[in-house]
């Protein structure tokens, strides 16, 4: 009998957490379907239109690796609706652009990426707006050293409306 009882308390023990932790939940644990588009400093209706990056700075952390699309004579472009969906266009100089798209909102106050190419790993990041400058950093995916794969990498975008 003991031993029974020992076989189901280790089966339930591995089972458990299987059950528990099915791919109906994010990654991350993010529910986005539960967020905002207001924010506690800013809202996704303020930041509605075409912005053209002024600086759009990409860095491996701990190398000194690193790429400014624009001031290398690249640009950066976002489009973003009032749904809180975007299209971010990135042309580094002499390269063909690549175009993101995804979601905006605030998730639990914090400014939350939902991308379309990844929809169950959303990303929360710092955004901000001042005096009509956008600002978005934090660790995202970046080809910094032109390999041809992603990075794991810092940005700091600002944008002007364009």
């Amino acid at each position: 009998m003991l031993k029974k009882l020992l076989l189901t308390s280790l089966l339930l023990t591995l089972v458990f957490p299987i059950i528990c932790c099915s791919d109906d939940q994010e990654d991350d644990g993010i529910d986005f379907s539960s967020c905002s588009l207001n924010g506690p400093n800013f809202s996704i209706s303020d930041v509605i239109g075409d912005w053209a990056a002024t600086q759009a700075n990409f860095d491996i952390p701990g190398t000194s690796q690193q790429v400014d699309v624009v001031a290398e004579g690249g640009t950066v472009t976002l489009n973003i609706q009032s749904s809180g969906s975007f299209v971010l266009v990135i042309t580094e100089n002499g390269s063909s652009e690549e175009t993101t798209t995804g979601n905006l909102a605030f998730c639990e106050g914090i400014f939350t990426v939902r991308y379309d190419d990844s929809p169950n790993n959303p990303e929360t990041l710092q955004g901000s707006l001042n005096s009509g400058v956008f600002t978005i950093t934090g660790p995202v995916e970046y080809d910094v050293d032109g390999d041809g794969s992603d990075d794991e990498a810092f940005v700091i975008l600002r944008f002007e409306r364009s």
